[in-house]
């Protein structure tokens, strides 16, 4: 694919392969970044994925991975790897970073600048903290076709972009993605998916 269809805001990278695209390529400006770190723990041998449900802040009443800012002065690996013990207890042992996401807000000048992590083997285990409630999921891996005593990734009750991307986190493969967002109803933090993109590297 040529390096000028990679939408604004990703890095140029010479080999790709799209995986998922839909909308047009008016892709929304934006004036500066914010900058995040997501995470999530990937139980491969029994098909697995810790999610995090919020109770409060953005994606509240809304399953995602655990997420926060990346500090000045922090990497995007310590930040990750912070917010996986803050926010459910866990302590990763291994983690590994598997992708960019640029997140755009349709009337928002600031993007979201993510980068993805998971989590394979950790210490501890997993408790409900202030900020979430962590639940186990069964997806496929690559060692299972998923856990049969567990529900389903509940996509409905999660931000619409993450069914494009999650399964290539639990996959172990490296991802670029863009996604613009609609403007929100009164009490959403994002309004409907209006364009995205992703590609393995």
């Amino acid at each position: 694919m040529p390096v000028s269809d990679v939408p604004p805001g990703l890095e140029p990278v010479s080999s790709i392969k799209v995986v998922a695209a839909g909308g047009d390529s008016r892709w929304l400006p934006y004036a500066g970044k914010a900058i995040f770190s997501n995470v999530i723990p990937v139980d491969e041998r029994d098909g697995r994925i810790l999610l995090a449900f919020r109770v409060d802040g953005f994606g509240r009443n809304k399953y995602n991975p655990f997420s926060g800012p990346i500090q000045p002065g922090s990497s995007a690996s310590k930040a990750a790897t912070r917010d996986l013990q803050t926010q459910c207890g866990l302590q990763a042992v291994d983690i590994s970073k598997l992708g960019k996401l640029i997140v755009v807000l349709e009337g928002n000048a600031i993007a979201l600048d993510v980068d993805v992590f998971r989590s394979t083997s950790w210490r501890g285990d997993v408790v409900d903290t202030v900020e979430v409630r962590p639940r186990w999921f069964s997806h496929p891996t690559a060692l299972s076709s998923g856990s049969p005593k567990l529900p389903t990734v509940p996509w409905d009750q999660m931000f619409e972009d993450n069914k494009f991307w999650i399964p290539l986190v639990t996959e172990g493969k490296y991802f670029i993605g863009r996604i613009d967002f609609g403007a929100p109803s009164p009490g959403e933090d994002v309004g409907p998916l209006l364009r995205y993109w992703f590609a393995t590297v």
